[in-house]
């Protein structure tokens, strides 16, 4: 192989990894120099049921409802809340009441809302989904419970008031069309820590 050939296979090397480094950064927040201001924390010992029973279906409950905030900035100002969610899950499998153990098929979420509206910088979905489980392996008698959590960023602005509100919802979907199919989460209880920062 010639010089001239191996210095322009480095140079299209160098130029896509430069390329692929510059695609990564672009996808980061970096929120800095902020100061914690109050920390709220939140615990349901209910449990909450979602399920559905034929294929290609959607169930969703809320988890946690209206909890309030306060941004202490003045109007027009910004807070961030960060946001630390643990719940512990059963993930069961609807197979008719048989003894059936195996994958659930389903794609299990939470829905994170602020104000009404997805957290921004997230991450979630443009509808504030955040995904925490797929296809999770169980058993109907014996359903596997399992502890999961989510790390949300949100940032707010007191456009009228510095009254915020957080709505956490749970909600599985059957993505596969197979009769006698569905999902179902149990959550039998929530922990929920909100720190609020300002810059």
């Amino acid at each position: 192989m010639s010089f001239r050939r191996k210095t322009l296979g480095i140079g299209l090397l160098v130029t896509l990894v430069c390329t692929i480094a510059t695609v990564n950064v672009q996808a980061q927040t970096i929120i800095s120099n902020e100061q914690l201001v109050t920390s709220t924390f939140v615990i349901d010992t209910s449990s909450v049921t979602v399920k559905c029973l034929k294929p290609e279906c959607s169930a969703q409950s809320q988890l946690l409802r209206a909890i309030p905030m306060t941004c202490p900035a003045a109007i027009g100002g910004t807070c961030t809340f960060h946001i630390a969610l643990d719940s512990r899950i059963d993930v069961a499998l609807p197979c008719g009441g048989l003894d059936c153990l195996g994958a659930s098929q389903g794609l299990n979420s939470y829905q994170f809302l602020v104000d009404g509206a997805p957290p921004v910088p997230g991450p979630t979905d443009e509808q504030g989904y955040y995904l925490f489980s797929k296809n999770a392996f169980s058993d109907t008698n014996r359903p596997s419970r399992q502890p999961y959590t989510a790390m949300i960023v949100a940032t707010v602005t007191n456009s009228d008031s510095q009254n915020h509100t957080i709505d956490v919802n749970l909600q599985c979907t059957n993505a596969q069309n197979l009769t006698g199919s569905g999902c179902g989460l149990i959550a039998h209880s929530a922990q929920m820590r909100v720190d609020v920062f300002e810059p």
